[in-house]
């Protein structure tokens, strides 16, 4: 008998012009191709070994400044320096310096890069924040070398895991509090090497900011890709931002799935990350109350609007707490633009946080806005091991924006809850 098939295997199926059913061994060419710039001067230096002088399709790759936006070190100055100079050599038209775009994982979306059903690869694990308008996008490490010179690089179609989500988020709780419980409850047994597809009745109440936290999480506990059934809202939200058709895409209804989980969002409350990985997950409750002394709104997990928004209904008419460092790092230019019309930034600043370039911000190893060994911070970055925000030995509890901007008001973990009773 045959069956339907997986968005997935549909999209492999489209770009290679094959029949692909999971488990197939494929070598499907990506539609758009992105790096950030701490590897390019890495596989310049890469193809120059191999004696290859051009890339395979140049218009393909977009090359973003968003890990080290701001140079902090003559050394960081240079790097940035042979990054224009190697984008200049290979002829990238795609590129978007400091302060012309902002996180990888986000602005290619806002700018009508992504569509629907497109396949991607991209150097850095979170390119999966592309499934939130539909899209088929493969994290690549040092393979993407191989992409850039020869065009493709193999891949095994993965399984789908199905991820149903009903019910609705009860007030001061987010999708970040979801998106952190299901890995939680997930596990890697159950979606290693698989590509997790959302859909559902309540995706229809979560918008694209949230959808992009959505797809930034399971890739923590192993899973191949993220991505999200386009929808309606897909449509409205990229229909003055892309050129040509939007075609939504969906998986058949005989799909052969690994596995479909249905996920209640009414069951979720605040849910607090516990050093030292994401899927350490405990209510908030049980961790509330442990003095921090930073605090970070941002990374390609939760930095739209919409995050900022969440954290302002906090703060508002209240101050950060003497003993805590508050850094927002907005994902994108636009985001920034949108957060200072509203008067968010002065909002935020006048409280006593601190703004910084769009970017990845403290979360790309803390080379702006790090941490002091025997520190605890608060944030929704995408990692908590130790190191990740410079320091070897400071403790990182990941949360939502809600949680964290609560915490920088009270200096400790706290139950947003409190503010929004």
């Amino acid at each position: 008998m045959v069956l339907g098939k997986t968005i997935t295997e549909k999209v492999l199926s489209r770009v290679t012009g094959s029949d692909v059913t999971s488990g197939d061994i494929i070598f499907p060419e990506p539609e758009l191709i992105t790096v950030h710039d701490w590897y390019v001067v890495n596989f310049d230096k890469a193809l120059q070994e191999l004696g290859i002088n051009e890339l395979y399709d140049p218009d393909k790759l977009l090359i973003c400044t968003d890990h080290e936006p701001v140079a902090v070190s003559p050394q960081a100055s240079e790097r940035q320096k042979q990054v224009r100079e190697i984008v200049k050599n290979y002829g990238i038209k795609n590129f978007f310096d400091s302060g012309r775009g902002g996180h990888g994982h986000i602005f290619p979306i806002e700018m009508g890069f992504v569509k629907p059903g497109m396949f991607i690869e991209g150097y850095d694990v979170h390119v999966t924040n592309f499934g939130a308008v539909g899209a088929l996008a493969i994290p690549l490490l040092i393979e993407i070398t191989e992409v850039l010179a020869c065009g493709s690089v193999w891949l095994r179609t993965p399984d789908t895991v199905r991820v149903n989500l009903i019910g609705n988020l009860l007030p001061g709780t987010g999708i970040r509090d979801v998106a952190q419980k299901l890995i939680c409850d997930l596990g890697a047994d159950r979606v290693d090497y698989a590509v997790v597809e959302y859909g559902g009745p309540a995706l229809a109440s979560i918008d694209i900011a949230g959808r992009h936290t959505l797809c930034n999480t399971p890739i923590e506990i192993g899973a191949k890709s993220v991505l999200v059934e386009p929808d309606q809202e897909t449509v409205n939200y990229l229909v003055e931002r892309v050129q040509g058709n939007i075609e939504l895409i969906a998986s058949d209804p005989d799909a052969n799935f690994r596995e479909i989980v249905e996920y209640n969002l009414t069951e979720i409350e605040p849910q607090i990350a516990v050093p030292p990985t994401p899927d350490c997950v405990v209510d908030v409750s049980e961790i509330a109350g442990k003095p921090v002394h930073h605090a970070f709104i941002g990374s390609c997990a939760a930095a739209n609007l919409s995050d900022l928004q969440v954290a302002a209904e906090i703060i508002r008419g209240r101050n950060i707490h003497p003993d805590v460092r508050f850094i927002i790092t907005p994902g994108t230019q636009e985001v920034m633009a949108a957060a200072e019309t509203s008067g968010l930034l002065k909002l935020f600043t006048e409280a006593g946080a601190m703004i910084t370039q769009p970017g990845c911000g403290p979360c790309a190893g803390g080379r702006i806005g790090g941490m002091a060994n025997g520190e605890t911070s608060i944030n929704t970055g995408t990692r908590n091991d130790y190191g990740r925000l410079g320091a070897p030995n400071a403790d990182i509890y990941l949360g939502s924006a809600a949680t964290v901007a609560a915490s920088a008001v009270t200096g400790r973990i706290t139950d947003p809850r409190e503010f929004l009773s």
